[in-house]
């Protein structure tokens, strides 16, 4: 299926302590969930804070057209769950969008 038959996603990751060769396999482990899933990844946000910013990330979805992000895993956007929350909100009730989850083992968190 073409591209742009595909429905638009976005990718995110949190990059702050990470090497380029973990970046790079986070990016490949969105990309592949992507494709296997029918998505068409046209971004990937590297979020490279110390600190979760969701402030705009509802916006960027909207913005964007797109109503699916991909992380690699909930613990890799962060290991609290009040801040998970946040961001799960951000995501599935501001943006109205869906997230999903690309591995259940985590790199570079």
């Amino acid at each position: 299926m073409p591209a742009s038959g595909l429905e638009p996603a976005y990718g995110y990751l949190r990059v702050h302590d990470a090497s380029r060769e973990e970046v790079a396999l986070l990016e490949k482990q969105l990309k592949e969930y992507a494709e296997a899933h029918n998505l068409n990844l046209r971004q990937i946000y590297p979020e490279r804070h110390r600190v979760l910013r969701v402030g705009g990330l509802g916006d960027w979805l909207v913005e964007g057209g797109v109503q699916h992000l991909i992380v690699p895993s909930l613990d890799h956007v962060s290991t609290h769950p009040i801040a998970r929350l946040v961001f799960c909100e951000a995501v599935c009730l501001d943006a109205r969008a869906e997230l999903h989850e690309a591995c259940s083992d985590d790199v570079g968190a």
